[in-house]
């Protein structure tokens, strides 16, 4: 639908003439990117996914941690923060994007609650290019090892459970994970706090995007099974959503 739309010219022009930062159906305000599909969809509906958002403020414990991995603007990262009171890191490698969702941050006064790192997650410490896609920043990803065609934009990638010995945190009550199929790699650099905090965790699962690195979304279902999680996305998932749900609380 929104695409159909986003190829009328005059949409497109009322698109980039509303106000930016953009007030969502939750109360806060988000800056967006013009002709970026995320940022357009958030301007048009006043929100993003509908179940991962849900999923999030069922499982989010007040006061408790809330990871963004792969937060893009951070629409996530700012829900939990408004409606919950969370901790929330933000993990973000692409620049201007981090600087964009600094700026949401402070627009709404939750500095105190939100902490925003330029950084990629994997399984291991390594610094890596990225990829671009100017029209949806959802997109862009790690270059594969012998991608030829990488964008020359350098990132630091270390895995989370070095991350969290050197940056204590609370809790973690719920963990959002969106890399553009890094997925597995960053489940493997985070196994111990899986195991330490049992989190319920939004992940999405692209095969396309998986097999770039080697992997698939069996290798995740069964990463999320050695480890004693349920899959509960018959409760939270809809048509056309990429993403999975798990929980490590037997019949939610």
């Amino acid at each position: 639908m929104l695409s159909m739309l986003l190829s009328d010219a005059k949409f497109r022009e009322w698109l980039a003439s509303l106000e930016n930062p953009t007030k969502t159906r939750v109360g806060f305000k988000i800056f967006t990117i013009a002709g970026d599909l995320t940022s357009d969809w958030i301007k048009l509906y006043g929100q993003q996914e509908v179940g991962p958002e849900v999923f999030i403020l069922d499982f989010l414990r007040t006061g408790s941690t809330f990871l963004d991995i792969g937060a893009n603007i951070g629409y996530f990262s700012l829900l939990a923060a408004s409606k919950c009171n969370a901790k929330v890191v933000s993990f973000e490698p692409q620049s201007t994007i981090a600087e964009l969702l600094r700026s949401s941050v402070s627009i709404n006064n939750m500095q105190k609650y939100v902490r925003v790192e330029q950084i990629a997650l994997s399984d291991a410490p390594a610094t890596m290019r990225m990829t671009s896609c100017p029209t949806n920043t959802g997109h862009s990803q790690l270059a594969a090892f012998n991608d030829e065609n990488g964008q020359s934009n350098l990132v630091a990638v270390v895995p989370l459970d070095d991350w969290v010995k050197e940056n204590p945190l609370e809790p973690v009550s719920v963990c959002k994970i969106d890399t553009e199929g890094a997925e597995l790699r960053v489940l493997r650099g985070m196994s111990q706090l899986l195991d330490r905090d049992s989190p319920a965790v939004v992940i999405e699962i692209v095969e396309e995007y998986l097999a770039e690195f080697g992997a698939s979304g069996s290798d995740i279902m069964s990463f999320f099974d050695s480890h004693g999680y349920t899959d509960v996305s018959g409760k939270y998932a809809s048509r056309g959503d990429n993403n999975r749900y798990f929980t490590k609380i037997r019949g939610a």
